[in-house]
């Protein structure tokens, strides 16, 4: 799926649930920053996810469904990333960045115990270990 299908089946919320992987929220977040500051990135993406969600019958619960700070996390580390070698396409970034992408990134960063408790979930908590990198935008 290009870039123009992805963005249109994400924010149509016809994305299949097996297709919102962890390859699709990388290039989602991508495709999100490339069209917005990080903040603003961050909010409409959020609101995306708890659609497509909602739309997949995923019901949103303290253990499932929306993350906030691995959202946040996963943008400012897309982000940061951008900001040293952009690329034209999500997916030609995903592909080059995919090692420092690896789902377990943000444990460079938390701790199991912080990055998946109720509170990271429901708002965004600061790294424990690491601090995350710096994108040049306001955080």
């Amino acid at each position: 799926m290009d870039d123009r299908e992805l963005w249109d089946r994400f924010t149509s919320t016809t994305l299949p649930a097996d297709g919102w992987t962890h390859r699709a929220h990388l290039r989602v977040a991508w495709l999100f920053l490339d069209r917005h500051p990080l903040d603003e990135a961050h909010v409409l993406m959020r609101v995306g996810i708890i659609r497509l969600n909602a739309f997949h019958g995923l019901v949103e619960t303290t253990a499932r469904g929306y993350h906030e700070t691995l959202t946040r996390v996963w943008l400012v580390l897309v982000a940061s990333l951008r900001a040293i070698e952009p690329s034209l396409t999500s997916e030609a970034f995903v592909d080059a960045h995919l090692g420092q992408l690896g789902r377990d990134a943000a444990l460079a960063h938390y701790s199991r115990a912080r990055l998946f408790g109720v509170r990271a979930r429901a708002v965004f908590v600061e790294p424990d270990l690491e601090p995350l990198p710096t994108t040049g935008s306001p955080a």
